[in-house]
């Protein structure tokens, strides 16, 4: 039998990286999704036949995948927890969540309103999407005759489309769901069993502290059995304060884990719990950790390449978006702001809510916005969200540097350094 650990056999794939294979793909097909109808409207807008062809081909394969991915969400199992000796069920401590089904539900619902709509009016929808093929066909130039080709080419876009994302709803989907709940709940058991530990140490100390008492009484008999207590209650006292310093450390990361997931989701930031608080720090939802293993943990590892590039080539320290984008924060009845607010207690790590806004309510900001940060983020050049005239982009940061921003088509830029901000931390503000 072959030793699958030998030279030659692949390795196993990481899961975190198949949940970032599952979301870019997710996300590559949409996008292409929507730029082919974008393409297509505006060949459509110039006369080109071949714009109306892939307009009505991809809007056909988008509602196919829509309703593939109505059709193919999977069904959260309810597991119920173990009864306790009194017959009550039992409660874990530490809290929890529960799912939100409310996807699942309108799935379903509608799932069985397009088939229930389907059986009765199969005459009228035939009838329809004959009418709709003859339309197609003499929009693409094929005369009334072309209604057959053009209704099988919209037929087989749209179950093209259906298929397609069904199988990728009952695959790849399914292993992302179970993949974010199994990283929620291992965080919860790794900080009940460093409670746990803190615990145990506290009971062996104090049982410990009896036995060297025991032994005092009894000096000239049991002199060896005290300094053996002694040395073991010194070796449990050491043990404890590496499970209290264990459980504040695990119970820190959480605070800053879960304060980072929130400002990633919504944009807010929580104050700071410290002491006895901090073990009931509040934990984010799943849609929050989703989000938080994507961007927070590639940013503990932007940090990391940062500062191990820093010691080659000082791209840590650099600046170089400093100067390149006119120096002003506001030009042009364009303005670029910044809000910095702290996720630790010690303030190095910050959450940065970077803001691109009109100031003129004649002339609305146009995109794309493009953010250019500092080089040790990947990528450094990130496109903002545009909305209500205003665009703004949420980082992770653990040092000051110069943003850049362009708007207008390019037509504005703008520059603003974080190390310019008032009351900024001063651990932030020193790296």
């Amino acid at each position: 039998m072959n030793d699958p650990t030998a030279a030659g056999a692949p390795a196993a794939r990481n899961p975190g990286d198949q949940v970032a294979a599952i979301q870019k793909a997710a996300l590559r097909i949409l996008g292409g999704l929507f730029a082919g109808i974008v393409v297509a409207a505006a060949l459509a807008a110039s006369d080109y036949v071949v714009g109306a062809v892939l307009g009505a081909v991809f809007a056909a394969m988008l509602s196919g995948a829509t309703l593939g991915f109505l059709f193919g969400i999977p069904r959260s199992l309810a597991v119920a927890a173990p009864a306790a000796g009194n017959g009550q069920p039992t409660v874990a401590p530490g809290g929890g969540f529960a799912h939100n089904t409310n996807l699942e539900q309108i799935s379903d619902w509608l799932t069985k309103i397009v088939v229930g709509i389907g059986l009765v009016e199969a005459q009228r929808i035939s009838s329809e999407f004959q009418a709709l093929s003859r339309q197609v066909a003499i929009a693409w130039g094929l005369g009334a005759d072309g209604a057959p080709s053009a209704g099988f080419v919209l037929l087989a876009s749209l179950l093209f489309g259906f298929i397609g994302f069904y199988i990728w709803t009952r695959t790849a989907f399914v292993y992302y769901l179970e993949y974010n709940e199994t990283a929620v709940a291992a965080e919860r058991r790794e900080r009940e069993l460093a409670e746990r530990r803190a615990a145990d140490a506290e009971e062996v100390a104090q049982q410990a502290k009896q036995d060297a008492e025991a032994a005092e009484r009894n000096a000239d008999l049991e002199r060896e059995r005290k300094a053996q207590a002694e040395q073991a209650a010194r070796e449990a006292d050491e043990q404890a304060r590496q499970a209290r310093e264990q459980a504040e450390q695990a119970s820190s990361e959480a605070q800053e884990m879960s304060r980072a997931a929130s400002f990633l989701q919504s944009g807010t930031v929580a104050p700071l719990q410290v002491g006895a608080q901090r073990a009931r720090s509040v934990w984010p939802t799943r849609e929050s950790w989703t989000r938080l293993i994507g961007d927070y943990k590639q940013y503990k590892q932007d940090i990391a390449s940062g500062e191990a590039a820093a010691a080659q080539q000082d791209v840590w320290d650099s600046d170089p978006n400093l100067g390149r984008f006119g120096g002003q924060a506001s030009a042009g009845g364009r303005e670029l702001s910044a809000q910095v607010q702290p996720l630790s207690e010690t303030g190095q790590t910050c959450a940065v809510t970077i803001r691109v806004r009109s100031l003129d309510p004649a002339r609305p900001l146009r995109g794309p916005v493009r953010i250019h940060l500092h080089p040790t983020f990947d990528p450094a050049v990130r496109e903002a969200l545009l909305s209500d005239g205003a665009a703004e982009l949420r980082i992770i940061a653990a040092g000051v540097f110069t943003i850049g921003a362009e708007a207008d088509d390019g037509a504005t830029r703008l520059e603003l350094n974080l190390a310019d901000l008032p009351d900024l931390p001063p651990a932030f503000a020193a790296n």
